[in-house]
Formats: C-alpha cells, structure tokens, sequence
C-alpha cells in the first residue's frame, strides 16, 4: 500500500505545486539551490529541463494552501490584461462586458490588449474563423465612423484608432501563417528574418520546388505542383497546432519557418498564374 500511496501523494502534490513552482522560477531566474542533488521526478511540460524533485516538493507545499486552478498555465503564460479605466468618467473597465465602451456610453481605447483579448478568444492557434469574421464584422459596425459625426474629437479620433486596431488583429488571426508567428512572439520566441537554422536538406526540397516552377510553361503543368505544395501548407498547419497544443514552441517554429517557405511558392504559382495565364 505504501508505494501507490506515495505515487499518488507525489502525483497530487506535483499537480498543486507545479504552477506555483513556474511563478517562483519566472520570477527569480533559477531554481532554488535546495532543489539540487535530489532525485528527479518530473519535466516542465512547457519543454525546460526538469524543475523539481520529491524533497523539493514537499518543501515547497509545507504551509502553503493551493487553490490555483489547472488553467494556470495559460493564464500566466499568455495573459496581457491589464486595469483599464474609463478615459471620461474614471470608472473601471471591464475587459469582458466593456471592451470596446464603458458604461457611460464612451468608446475606449483598446491598444493595452493583445489580439486574442479584442476579439474574445483564449490565447490559442486553433481558431474558429467564421466565428472570428463575424465579431470582426460586429467590432467595425459599432466603430463606424457614421456613429461619431456628432460626437467629440476625442472619440472620434479612438475609435478610428480601434477599428484599425481591429483590423489588424482581425487579418493577422484569420490566416494560419500570421497566427503562428504572432503566438511564436507572444511567447518569446519570434523568427528572424534570417533564420539561419532551417533544415539544408529541407532548403534543397524547396530549391527543387522552385525549378519545377520555373520549368512550368502552362497551368496543367502547374496543377500538379500546386496540389503538392497545398498538401504541404496542410500538413504545416496540422504539425502547428500540435506543437502549440503540446507546448512545444521550438517544434511550432520549426514548422511555421516550414509554412513560411511553402507560403512563398504558393504566392509565387499565383502569381504566375495571373501573369502567365490569366486569373487564378
């Protein structure tokens, strides 16, 4: 009986402590010399190093009381909201009820919240556009320029700031690629412009990809090309949102460098289509 019961004891306590564990090193920048030279016992689903051992947990749990919630993580991870206060009348905000007005009718600024936070959705790459098109679509009717023509410089001037503000968030969540690098960013982990660590071997795939390109001289020849090329962008997204799911940032960027380059000859057979061959 000792053994399961120290397994699920050790179980429950890592499931407690952890969290607060990742407030303590983001914190300090280190794990706690007390933890060192004892057995390990589990590994930072976030992709660290192992953290933490039997000894430490039970140091760290000893008169503390948890009551943290399993969707730590995401909310300590991503979470940008901040205190907001109404501009007019001083009053406090909230980010869930007034995102866009307070409750005295004024519009607010919204510059504070990351993308996710504007267009109301947890801090995920999975994303139901057509969900996404239509807040779009209720965000730009209540910032309508028509809605300001008779109200202070001030307002009119914010939410002409908000709707493109909405814009930009609304175009960089609704595709696959500006999603993927715009959390790879959120989580501090963004691609260079010369990214010098791609694959050789995957480089050569795409030189090859291009040639093929360039040997095309009618759209058949170029449908083949095409399909391989959406199966890949396909594949790309899949392997994404896997590795976003699992916390895996590095093998999410790996595959958003991979989704970049196929976006590239994607928008190259478009192109030459258009001018080659007419409309695509």
């Amino acid at each position: 009986m000792a053994a399961p019961f120290r397994s699920w004891l050790t179980t429950n306590l890592r499931n407690r402590c952890f969290p607060w564990f990742i407030e303590l090193q983001s914190n300090h920048g280190q794990i706690n010399p007390f933890v060192k030279n004892t057995r390990k016992l589990s590994t930072d689903f976030l992709g660290h190093r192992p953290l933490f051992t039997v000894n430490s947990i039970f140091t760290l749990c000893r008169n503390r009381t948890f009551t943290l919630s399993k969707n730590i993580f995401r909310t300590r991870y991503f979470s940008s909201n901040s205190d907001r206060t109404c501009w007019k009348c001083g009053n406090k905000v909230d980010n869930n009820e007034e995102l866009l007005f307070c409750k005295c009718g004024v519009v607010q600024e919204v510059k504070g919240l990351n993308f996710f936070e504007l267009m109301g959705y947890p801090e995920s790459f999975d994303i139901d556009t057509k969900s996404l098109t239509q807040r779009y679509r209720d965000l730009q009717r209540q910032l309508h320029p028509d809605k300001y023509s008779l109200k202070s410089e001030k307002e009119k001037q914010i939410a002409e700031e908000q709707s493109s503000y909405v814009n930009k968030a609304y175009f960089t969540l609704l595709k696959p690629l500006p999603r993927a690098l715009y959390l790879l960013e959120r989580r501090g982990v963004p691609i260079e412009e010369d990214n010098t660590s791609v694959d050789q071997g995957f480089l050569m795939e795409v030189m090859e990809i291009n040639e093929e390109i360039m040997d095309a001289d009618t759209p058949d020849s170029l449908q083949p090309i095409q399909m391989s090329n959406d199966a890949n962008m396909k594949k790309c997204v899949m392997e994404i949102s896997k590795a976003f799911s699992d916390n895996d940032n590095q093998r999410a960027k790996d595959w958003t460098v991979k989704l970049k380059y196929f976006n590239n000859i994607n928008d190259k057979i478009i192109s030459i289509h258009q001018k080659h061959f007419g409309a695509h």
